[in-house]
């Protein structure tokens, strides 16, 4: 089995948010039709089959949970086309958490939903840039979702924490805010939408540095937090190789499909959905191969400084959707990217060096399986 299909269904332009950072387009009443969805739907099952893959399906926005009954819908209608199928399917869902109820959470638990919350820490932070259209912010819709979700233990689940130039200042506060109120995977996703200037750099490296001091200390209590962009360093050293994530698979083992049904390589690269440059295809007249291979081919890192760093096998520099956020191109670094990654490598490495040294227990159990 060569990896999963995961195909991304953007079911809505609509938002009831209108968060400073966003980049999935303009916010407007314009959800997918179920036609267009079941279309997708058989698409995707096909290409699974065609491929020996399982499939996984996710559900974007705009916010999602604005189109419950199409959602659903899709669940249904997908099981249904599967059951007499080896292909195995899993769902999961991106919401900005305010319209999440009880029932929503039993009916996606029921389904092996992995629910990833977007919410931005602390309400310092989170307020910054997640607010509703007439101004005021929407933290406190989206930590009572936060609650809704410990009442759910065995649904698989992820925190989103978009960290851009406006609100890195409350970094640490923030992801201080999300452990002391989520024992689950904490996600940073960096804004390579935005420009950084120098000053805003050195803030988000004194707030990083900050954030990893909080981490090491979460290891010596016994209660470590579970920040994704410092373990994937971690891993990708002690395996001396990339992590699957860093493997871009845009395009290939990667489909989103915008509310109007257009093919594009990643959940990230879709915005408004009319993009003739990164588009490959449509519900109706199926996948253009010849536009689909040639953004794989595409793929990867040209950026000739790149080729030179001893690091170039444990960062982001092949990720395609973060590279077309930054310079506009799949294989072209940006200075912010490379910074960045830099510094994340340079705090995990010494943050596991001193914990190793230390034979932290609950260090060597999460990265070595037992304790020595």
């Amino acid at each position: 089995m060569n990896g999963n299909l995961t195909l991304t269904l953007c079911l809505t332009h609509g938002c009831n948010l209108r968060c400073r950072y966003c980049y999935a387009g303009r916010k407007y009443a314009h959800a997918m039709s179920q036609e267009t969805a079941e279309k997708a739907l058989d698409l995707a099952l096909a290409e699974a089959q065609r491929t020996g893959r399982n499939l996984d399906i996710s559900f974007f926005g705009g916010e999602p949970l604005l189109e419950w009954p199409l959602l659903r819908h899709c669940c249904t209608y997908l099981q249904q086309k599967a059951a007499e199928s080896a292909t195995r399917i899993r769902f999961g869902i991106t919401t900005n958490g305010t319209l999440l109820t009880r029932d929503k959470l039993e009916w996606m638990a029921g389904r092996d939903f992995l629910v990833g919350l977007s919410i931005d820490g602390s309400p310092a932070m989170h307020n910054t840039n997640r607010r509703f259209a007439d101004g005021h912010g929407s933290h406190e819709l989206a930590a009572e979702a936060l609650g809704l979700l410990a009442c759910f233990p065995h649904l698989r689940s992820k925190v989103i924490c978009v960290v851009n130039p406006a609100n890195c200042i409350h970094l640490r506060e923030g992801v201080r805010w999300l452990h002391d109120h989520y024992h689950g995977p904490i996600a940073l996703n960096f804004d390579y939408w935005s420009e950084w200037t120098d000053e805003q750099f050195a803030t988000l490296s004194q707030q990083l540095e900050l954030v990893t001091d909080d981490l090491a200390g979460s290891y010596r209590s016994g209660h470590p937090m579970q920040l994704e962009c410092m373990e994937s360093k971690i891993i990708s050293h002690l395996q001396n190789q990339p992590k699957d994530c860093l493997h871009c698979r845009i395009g290939e083992r990667e489909i989103a499909v915008s509310v109007d049904g257009n093919f594009f390589p990643c959940s990230r690269m879709v915005g408004d959905g009319d993009d003739p440059a990164i588009c490959f295809g449509n519900v109706s007249s199926g996948i253009d191969r010849a536009r689909q291979n040639a953004i794989i081919a595409t793929r990867g890192n040209a950026t000739p400084e790149c080729r030179l760093c001893e690091w170039r096998h444990r960062c982001l520099n092949t990720c395609g959707c973060t590279n077309y956020a930054a310079t506009g191109h799949i294989n072209r670094v940006s200075p912010f990217l490379c910074n960045l990654q830099q510094t994340l490598i340079r705090l995990a490495d010494d943050m596991a060096e001193a914990l190793y040294s230390e034979q932290n227990p609950a260090f060597l159990q999460r990265f070595y399986g037992a304790a020595k």
